[in-house]
């Protein structure tokens, strides 16, 4: 007998309802698979029709989790916090749709802070001036590395 959840995986699980409406049947098959993912205290006070099993189904895929650290995704749906590196992965078809949502895609189109653009300037003139300072004490330049010295200790006050 085929899976009443799925219909597609064998049934080996049998569930039977003491009370059960009229009309409604008052057995339920399910697959292992589908076992640990249908919400039978649901389906009991809702009974086992067609359009209560079609609306398990609705909430079952909502209740996908990680794998790794067993984040449910309703968690993330609600707040929007990911438990692991992983996760990623596991939701990533629910991450790229609540991104579509809330922008206007998923790639970065704006402009760099410009704290970045001048710090990183900053670290580019220590590095030459570092370069230069060594070159000069090689070369035996004292009073040039002195002065070099001096503006290594004032770009690293900017860091």
């Amino acid at each position: 007998m085929r899976c009443d959840f799925c219909g597609y995986h064998e049934a080996v699980i049998v569930v039977y309802l003491a009370r059960s409406r009229e009309g409604a049947p008052n057995k339920l098959f399910l697959c292992r698979r589908c076992a640990k993912h249908v919400s039978l205290a649901y389906l009991m006070e809702k009974g086992i029709g067609e359009e209560s099993i079609k609306r398990e189904k609705a909430f079952s895929r909502k209740r996908k989790s990680c794998p790794f650290c067993l984040l449910p995704l309703r968690v993330f749906l609600e707040s929007g916090v990911l438990g692991c590196p992983y996760c990623y992965s596991a939701f990533s078809r629910e991450i790229e749709k609540r991104i579509r949502q809330e922008q206007a895609g998923n790639h970065h189109r704006g402009t760099v802070p410009w704290r970045y653009l001048q710090k990183k300037k900053i670290q580019q003139s220590l590095s030459r001036a570092l370069r230069d300072l060594e070159r000069c004490v090689a070369e035996e330049r004292y009073e040039q590395a002195e002065r070099l010295k001096k503006l290594i200790e004032r770009l690293r006050s900017f860091l």
